[in-house]
Order: structure tokens, then sequence, then C-alpha cells
């Protein structure tokens, strides 16, 4: 069984713009003995629009990073980022994803491939990941703006009554959110 605990980020090192791709992946990856596609999601152009593209289930151990299958979930951009970056689109269908996946797990930390298989350019010489984790923590202070406000929300309707205990609490560690739903359970019956 996979726990989560990071995102691992890789590229297909082919070139996207066809549907195929994805399923390609997905045979050459059963031609080599293995259940599915060893990725748990995809992004690829369809089309005219980047989709995500489901492939492992998320609580199965993926076969895209050695020695960290187990422990993650592994997204595959269609695309070759050593010889062309991919487009902001591209990108931000990345970030909508990864969001998806924080609202499951929480925060989790993303890598690239070739952090944990340096002899590897994965996701690609041209990849922004200094761009992404940008975006990413930009991204994260409006997680944090709607957390503020749904917390004084529920200190307004009488749920909680420290609410500047849950806002200035950094780390909004798991026993903390845990004991907020157990009171939100309570009062609503």
């Amino acid at each position: 069984m996979n726990k989560p605990n990071k995102i691992i980020i890789h590229h297909s090192l082919t070139k996207d713009g066809k549907t195929v791709s994805w399923n390609a992946i997905r045979k050459y990856h059963k031609s080599k003995g293995w259940r599915d596609i060893g990725y748990h999601w995809g992004i690829e152009l369809v089309g005219d629009e980047y989709e995500i593209l489901k492939g492992r289930d998320e609580n199965e151990v993926g076969a895209h990073t050695k020695g960290q299958n187990s422990s993650s979930i592994g997204i595959c951009l269609v695309g070759n980022f050593d010889i062309d970056e991919p487009s902001k689109a591209q990108l931000y269908k990345l970030i909508e994803l990864i969001r998806n996946i924080w609202c499951r797990y929480g925060q989790l930390p993303v890598y690239m491939h070739n952090q944990f298989a340096s002899y590897k350019t994965c996701p690609g010489k041209k990849f922004p990941y200094n761009w992404l984790l940008n975006e990413l923590k930009r991204e994260s202070r409006v997680v944090d703006d709607d957390f503020k406000i749904a917390i004084n929300k529920l200190a307004e309707k009488g749920v909680i009554n420290s609410p500047a205990y849950w806002i200035n609490n950094d780390d909004y560690k798991t026993e903390y959110v845990r004991e907020l739903i157990k009171k939100v359970s309570r009062k609503l019956g």
C-alpha cells in the first residue's frame, strides 16, 4: 500500500500533442510486466487543452522513482523538457492537480525525479522547478486566507472559542485539525 509523503514530478521524454502518448506510456509499462502505468497522474495536451489523466490509484505503490514508490505520488507531464519548456497552460494544470492532492494529503513537498536519481535530468533541463515552487507558495497563501476565513466563521458560530490559536499556529498539525473536526461534528449534531 502506498503511503504518500511527497509528490514527484516527471516528464515522458516524448513529444506531446497526441492523445496516444499517455496510452503509449501505459502500453510500454505494461509490456515490462507491470500491472499498469507507473505514474499516478499524467498531464497531456488533448486536442487544444491540457487534461489531467488518471494512472494508478493513489493508494497503490507506483513504479516511477526507485526507492520512493511506496511513499510518493508520481505525476508525469507528457513532453520532453530537455528540449522545450512546458507551456504555462500545462504548468497551471500541474498546480491544479497538486492543490487537489494537497486537499487529500496536506501540503506534501514537491520534488523533481532527478532529486532522487541524479544521473537523470527528469523532469527535464528546462523544467521551471523554482517557478513552480514559487507559484505553489503563492497559491498556498490563498489557501491560508481561506483557512483564516473559515476559522473566523466557526468562531462566529460558536464552534470554536479561540480563533487566534488556530490562525497563529503555523504548524496546523493533524491533531489540531482532528480536534476541530470533532468539535464541529459534535456542534452540528
